[in-house]
Order: C-alpha cells, then structure tokens, then sequence
C-alpha cells in the first residue's frame, strides 16, 4: 500500500513582523542621514560667511596697506590722523582712507569714478582700529605736527562679525619716504 503523503502549502511572502521591523530600521537610518546632511549644511553655511568675512577684511588691509605706499611727500599728510589718511600719489591721484566711527572705511580715489565715499569695510571696529605715523626709530609722532619725521606707517584694524573677529597689523614703507627727504633741487 502505498502512502500518498500530502504536501502543505507555504505562502513565500513576508510576515507582518518583518515588514514592520524594515520600515523601523529604513525609517531610523533616514532620521539619522537627514541629521548628518542638516549639520553638514550648516557647516558648510558658516564656512562660506567665514570666509566671505577673511577675504573682505584681507582685501580692506591690503588695498590700505598698498595705496599707502604710493604717498609722494611728507606734506601730503595734511589732514591726515589715526582715522584718516591723505595720499598724494605720484601720479597726483588724491587718495582718502577714512575710518568711521560707524564701523566702517571709506575710500575716495579722484581719478577713479564712483569711488566717491566708496565703503570698502563695513565690519571695522572704530575704537580699536588706527594708522599710526612712525619717525625713522619706529616711535609713533604726531602727525599734525612732525609729518616731516614720517617714516613709515602701521596699519592696526580690527575686524567684527557677527561670531568673527580678526587683528591685522601690519606695516606700510611709502616708497618716496623710503630714501629720506629729498633735498631742495630734486622737489
């Protein structure tokens, strides 16, 4: 005699529990992935006005730092204090630097058009912030008084952000000071 012995049908899907415990893990993997990309933006989002911040001020220090070498004569520091500078340059252009007690510079070029009270820092803190006038041992002199013992200049801004702040300090040799006064026959 033979048996017949019956199969028992299985289904092939899957089980609610399954099911359940794969959109948990997709579900906690998103959450985490999401928090990662989150942070990244923000990080990245910082970086860009961090940089934006260095590369203005850099940019401020520098334009200073370069025009003020241009200056012709030691009288052409008229005017001139540890907020403003004066540059004659040799080409004659008249060159201003100002800082504001708003926080920022202002930069007027006579031969340049639209550089009329141009802001080229917004972000300079006034108080902490001054170009000092040095005879030729380094010692800072008055301006208004001794221009003709000018030597060299030094450059001392302080730059604020919101969550930034940056010193640049730095010296500046005018090229026609360089060498000394220049005596009667050569003005």
């Amino acid at each position: 005699m033979i048996k017949l012995i019956k199969k028992k049908k299985t289904s092939r899907g899957f089980t609610m529990i399954e099911i359940i415990i794969v959109i948990i893990v997709i579900a906690v993997l998103g959450a985490v992935s999401a928090e990662i990309i989150g942070n990244a933006s923000k990080i990245y989002s910082t970086t860009l006005l961090k940089h934006k911040f260095l590369k203005k001020a850099r940019y401020t220090f520098s334009k200073v730092s370069r025009e003020t070498s241009w200056q012709k004569s030691y009288s052409n520091f008229l005017g001139s204090n540890n907020k403003r500078i004066n540059i004659i340059a040799d080409d004659s252009r008249l060159i201003d630097f100002r800082i504001l007690s708003n926080n920022s510079m202002t930069y007027n070029n006579n031969q340049v058009v639209g550089s009329s009270n141009e802001v080229i820092a917004n972000n300079l803190n006034y108080n902490n912030s001054d170009i000092y006038y040095l005879d030729h041992s380094g010692n800072i002199i008055d301006i208004s008084t001794n221009s003709h013992l000018t030597k060299s200049l030094k450059l001392d801004f302080q730059f604020n952000d919101n969550n930034n702040s940056l010193r640049l300090t730095g010296y500046s040799l005018p090229y026609n000071l360089r060498i000394g006064r220049a005596m009667s026959y050569h003005e």
